[in-house]
């Protein structure tokens, strides 16, 4: 009988399912604002347009994977959520360097330290909880015997 998931890896689960839902939103409209104002200068649009879109589905894919791969209890598991941050912080450098300093607004301020930072740091809070971390097999090194 496999181990119980617990509750926070069920919050955890549906936050990804929640971060890419926005991820798909978010994507779309940055999307919608280079092709409407073009690119940052040097950069042409289809190669704004294809870099936007390659990292903001790469990101969508990926939180749409970990939420399969968190319901099966492997390490390797664990390991490749955790890797999830390092998407986050690809897909904001990316938006800012490309979306024309003009055209950065609120929205894509809020959407980007609110929605991918934000979601991402409560995603690591929940995938380094100590119940979770357990139930993929995750353990902390025993100390070492001290020398009489």
């Amino acid at each position: 009988m496999p181990p119980t998931i617990p509750k926070s890896l069920r919050y955890l689960r549906a936050l990804l399912l929640v971060m890419a839902v926005l991820l798909a939103l978010n994507t779309v409209g940055r999307l919608g604002i280079v092709l409407t104002y073009g690119a940052s200068d040097g950069t042409s649009l289809v190669v704004g347009a294809g870099l936007l879109a390659i990292f903001g589905c790469t990101f969508l894919l990926a939180c749409v994977g970990a939420f399969f791969l968190l319901g099966v209890p492997a390490k390797r598991h664990w390991w490749l959520t955790l890797a999830l941050p390092l998407l986050t912080i690809a897909n904001i450098v990316v938006a800012f360097a490309l979306i024309p300093a003009d055209h950065v607004g609120i929205g894509l301020v809020l959407d980007a330290y609110l929605c991918n930072g934000l979601l991402t740091v409560v995603l690591l809070i929940l995938l380094l909880k100590r119940k979770v971390r357990a139930y993929f097999g995750i353990t902390r090194p025993r100390p070492a015997a001290k020398a009489a």
